[in-house]
């Protein structure tokens, strides 16, 4: 199954390979395969942050902002070898999305955080 994340006026993304000091506008719709998330968590900002933006210009991030975090299964990671140090091992990082969702982008939050919500069993 597929989770559409449709372009919508203030939503950003967020994902592993970025800086996290950066967060880059939706500017297009996108599916992320949701048979890969391993996990799903969603929190709002709390406090004023700052971020930039991919033109390196300063971007506030409000207090009330959404946050979905996806994070992918071991399936989609990077391997990090920690070659010449005394303990030699493989380091497996997950790879994530975050969506941000700031105030007037309520809509596109509630319609992704119901499919999800109803992607999940509980008792």
């Amino acid at each position: 199954m597929f989770l559409e994340v449709k372009r919508s006026p203030m939503s950003y993304l967020q994902h592993k390979d970025m800086d996290p000091a950066y967060i880059a506008p939706i500017t297009r719709d996108f599916r992320i395969n949701m048979n890969f998330v391993a996990e799903c968590s969603h929190y709002t900002i709390r406090e004023n942050t700052t971020r930039k933006t991919l033109d390196n210009n300063n971007i506030t991030v409000p207090v009330d902002t959404n946050v979905i975090h996806l994070e992918m299964s071991y399936t989609h990671s990077t391997h990090t070898h920690q070659r010449n140090q005394k303990d030699e091992h493989t380091i497996n990082e997950r790879y994530y999305f975050k969506l941000v969702f700031f105030p007037g982008a309520e809509n596109e939050f509630l319609r992704i955080k119901t499919i999800i919500d109803r992607l999940t069993f509980s008792d």
